[in-house]
């Protein structure tokens, strides 16, 4: 039995069809949201439209491998994904980039050099507001890519450790030690805002 609403199943078949309409419907309904997520994981507003182009029209000529198990959308945010990923994979450098700079609690033998109060922060805890999620988002954007492209994956788009690892050709325990070392600075970084959001 198909999960799709009707919208989407009236969409898929005109896409499959080859109706104009609905490729102009894909567009007006889908292209802000996709753009959103493809701007989080690549940091780059044009970069992101790029990305977003290339997935849709991914899509379209992928349309008939879509069966319908699952929402459309997923489907369509896993392709944007793929091609953030692959963006990101044809940068010139793929040295992974530092984080050590948002990272205050360590020393240069990466042991802590303040004292640790708290766990990592989690984004669960963070959704209350307008303000804090905007700071969120911006904190985000802080972090260098392959800690950004983690963090994304692992607790806004809901990937598991096995898959980030799958997408971003890297062990499980790589992943682990980003997503951790992710959680870190971003609690680092939005240490001001929750001390305003407590008082």
């Amino acid at each position: 039995m198909s999960s799709l609403d009707d919208f989407d199943t009236s969409l898929v078949e005109g896409l499959k069809n080859g109706d104009q309409d609905s490729y102009k419907k894909l567009v007006v309904v889908y292209w802000e949201k996709m753009n959103c997520l493809a701007r989080r994981l690549l940091n780059d507003s044009s970069a992101a439209n790029d990305c977003v182009q290339e997935a849709l029209i991914k899509a379209i000529n992928k349309i008939d491998d879509f069966e319908g198990k699952g929402s459309f959308a997923g489907w369509l945010r896993r392709i944007v994904v793929n091609e953030a990923l692959m963006a990101l994979r044809k940068k010139k450098s793929r040295k992974e980039d530092s984080i050590d700079n948002l990272m205050h609690e360590f020393d240069e033998m990466g042991m802590y050099s303040q004292p640790y109060n708290g766990d990592p922060i989690s984004l669960d805890v963070l959704q209350e507001s307008e303000e804090v999620r905007m700071q969120v988002r911006l904190a985000i954007d802080k972090l260098p890519d392959i800690f950004r492209l983690t963090l994304v994956l692992r607790d806004i788009e809901g990937y598991t450790t096995k898959e980030v690892a799958e997408k971003m050709d890297a062990t499980e325990q790589n992943v682990k030690v980003r997503l951790h070392r992710a959680r870190l600075a971003l609690r680092n970084i939005l240490a001001p805002v929750l001390r305003e959001e407590a008082g």
